[in-house]
């Protein structure tokens, strides 16, 4: 796959974050050409180069990586620590999460720094002579959109803190808070700009990853409604439900222009066939099947072993292409398991999202094997069994979500609901709490050896279900809206989610629609996409959907809906004691 990312310009800019390193380092660097910024940034190749830079950190820092995952998806009512260990339990558990925490620093430097290639490109771009007037355009809109997409990551995270819609070009040793209504201003006014410039295919067309017009509609609906949280008076909650609905239908009014649409079942849309040409992706961050051409070579897409249970060397099973690599899982190690209440969410018996998304039973994949004495006590299985076989291709491990009957007899090992959990928490058992049904939209085949940890497959960070979901919480919650028009649009997702011949089972009535099934349904649907965490916020739902459904995160307070300022900022600064730490850090 082509990576549009690999030039940018070998010129520094004075990032904001950079204050907090003046005591390590130079903010003039050494430029033996004499080539400035204001130079190098004047030309069609300097622009473009900034403007693919802004995208860099997504794809070497972000999505595909842990930190994000922790952010976004742990600490949430769907997830838990594999083992309920302790891997980053600052962000998966809220535990010892302080202002010196490394992650939190980490995203925020990297954010920044994204601001900052924004701002800069912003300011010039107007003044760049371009050879194509289409590719102008394209670019403009591209670094509105990455500025809005970015400010949304900050401000939800962090709060209202230092908005900056200029070039920092020297060091800045005073900083100011905005209001968080005037980070949504700008992100309202950037994604406007982007839907103004931005076309429908990238541009060129081979560049998958870039900012098109779909995904600005999709980011200013993904905005204006979780703008709604921070107002008060109804009428400005309407106003931005209206803003949100409105750029949501538009996504599903126009799938054609748009050159979108639903796959036709749950399965087709985390295929590794469908991954770099996902028809329902409505934005990607891409990692390259060219090694050289990721911001870090050797640290590509890592999701793919971040939700995966532990299969080889369990009943004969090796590691293999197909159920992928297993390393992370063990106690301690980076590795989120699905709650219970993830679990139960899924009516297997209608749904077809679960068998497609989540990986129970494990065929053996050698020639065969007869169990031995450590296997069958690991799996508590009778000593009798000794010496029985499986062949190649039978079921030799089945980790499940139901309750099976005299499961120890079995001629495969069986790990059950009961066996993972202890009522509601990650059972205790070792044997046991490292077996778990497994998220597989992140499986990566083409790995260069079953055991590797450099994946490159596509990020998909929003797609066209979100627009559905949007649209019908608009509907569902707005003065004057529609509780039908909300019931038929999560009938859409609900009806291709559905088994063959099930499908009337999956519609819901209007009366069955309230804002709990809406988040329940979001959960089945978009689980491990990056957004819970974001959700359950904007809901003012994160406190008590943990409390109630995920009993291994007891540490959660009402104040964790916002991440500590890093404390290298608030030492950086001259004026930390007026800008303040978030409340409760």
């Amino acid at each position: 796959m082509k990576s549009f990312t690999h030039f940018f310009p070998k010129i520094k800019l004075v990032h904001f974050w950079c204050i907090a390193l003046l005591c390590s380092c130079s903010l003039k660097e050494y430029n033996p050409g004499g080539t400035t910024a204001d130079v190098v940034f004047a030309s069609q190749q300097g622009m473009n180069g900034l403007v693919n830079a802004a995208y860099v950190n997504y794809g070497g820092q972000f999505y595909g990586r842990e930190d994000i995952v922790m952010l976004t998806e742990g600490g949430t009512d769907l997830w838990i620590n594999i083992a309920n260990s302790g891997y980053g339990r600052q962000m998966t558990k809220y535990e010892e999460l302080t202002a010196s925490t490394g992650q939190i620093r980490n995203t925020w430097n990297r954010l920044y720094e994204i601001i900052n290639y924004c701002n800069t490109g912003i300011e010039r771009i107007d003044n760049v002579v371009y050879s194509s007037a289409e590719e102008k355009k394209s670019r403009k809109g591209e670094l509105h959109f990455l500025r809005a997409y970015t400010y949304w990551h900050i401000v939800e995270m962090y709060g209202g803190v230092d908005l900056r819609t200029t070039e920092t070009k020297t060091a800045v040793l005073t900083a100011q808070r905005s209001p968080v209504a005037a980070f949504y201003d700008l992100m309202i006014q950037d994604v406007n700009a982007a839907i103004e410039n931005l076309p429908v295919d990238p541009y060129p067309v081979t560049d998958i990853g870039r900012a098109t017009l779909k995904a600005a509609y999709g980011l200013k609906a993904r905005i204006a409604l979780t703008r709604v949280a921070y107002e008060s008076s109804p009428a400005e909650k309407d106003k931005y439900y209206q803003i949100a609905r409105d750029a949501a239908m538009y996504v599903i009014n126009n799938q054609a222009s748009l050159k979108i649409s639903l796959y036709n079942t749950p399965a087709e849309v985390f295929a590794p066939a469908n991954n770099k040409t996902n028809k329902e992706a409505l934005f990607v961050v891409t990692h390259s099947t060219i090694s050289s051409l990721n911001p870090q070579p050797n640290n590509p897409n890592r999701l793919h072993m971040w939700y995966k249970a532990k299969y080889s060397a369990k009943a004969g099973m090796v590691q293999d292409f197909n159920y992928g690599n297993d390393n992370n899982a063990r106690s301690g190690s980076m590795c989120l398991m699905p709650t219970r209440h993830l679990l139960e969410l899924y009516n297997d018996e209608i749904d077809a999202r679960y068998k497609a998304w989540f990986r129970e039973e494990y065929y053996l994949n050698k020639a065969s094997y007869s169990w031995t004495s450590d296997d069958l006590a690991a799996f508590e299985k009778p000593s009798s069994m000794i010496g029985t076989s499986i062949a190649s291709g039978q079921l030799a491990l089945l980790y499940t979500k139901k309750k099976i009957a005299d499961k120890r007899n079995k001629p495969y090992a069986v790990v059950d609901i009961d066996d993972i959990y202890t009522g509601d928490r990650v059972s205790s058992n070792a044997r046991f709490n490292i077996c778990f049904p497994a998220l597989t939209k992140f499986d990566d085949p083409n790995l260069p050896t079953a055991n590797s940890s450099f994946g490159t497959k596509d990020v998909i960070t929003m797609r066209l279900p979100e627009m559905y979901f949007i649209a019908a919480e608009c509907e569902l919650l707005m003065s004057g809206g529609s509780k039908a028009k909300a019931t038929e649009l999560i009938n859409v997702i609900r009806k291709r989610s559905a088994l063959a011949g099930k499908e009337n089972d999956m519609l819901i009535t209007e009366s069955q629609l309230t804002y709990d099934f809406l988040l329940e349904e979001k959960g089945r649907e978009l689980c491990g996409e990056h957004l819970r965490w974001f959700d359950l916020k904007r809901a003012g739902k994160l406190f008590d959907y943990v409390k109630a459904f995920n009993k291994d995160i007891p540490l959660i307070q009402t104040f964790h809906t916002l991440r500590p300022i890093p404390q290298m900022f608030m030492d950086a600064i001259t004026n930390a004691a007026e800008f303040g730490q978030n409340a409760g850090y």
